[in-house]
């Protein structure tokens, strides 16, 4: 099931004016306001979800690390009891 990324109406602006200049620069192609919006709808639908599960990835990787630090220093605190 496809769920649509959720922006702030700022944020939808603003990444559409940001599509809007990239267009122009890049492909010199002039698109209005909302058919900015509906290609960013429609990007965020198709392909959206390869940035998020990139980002997702990167977080897992973070919080991994993160775990193995605070299991390494944990270890560091055992004390010898002289039992096993």
């Amino acid at each position: 099931m496809k769920t649509p990324i959720a922006l702030t109406p700022e944020e939808r602006r603003a990444a559409a004016a940001r599509l809007r200049a990239l267009l122009a620069d890049q492909l010199d192609v002039e698109i209005g306001g909302l058919e900015a919006e509906a290609l960013l709808d429609g990007l965020a639908m198709e392909v959206g979800a390869v940035f998020y599960n990139r980002a997702l990835a990167d977080a897992r990787a973070v919080v991994a690390a993160k775990a193995e630090d605070i299991d390494d220093a944990l270890h560091a605190l055992d004390r010898d009891s002289g039992l096993r």
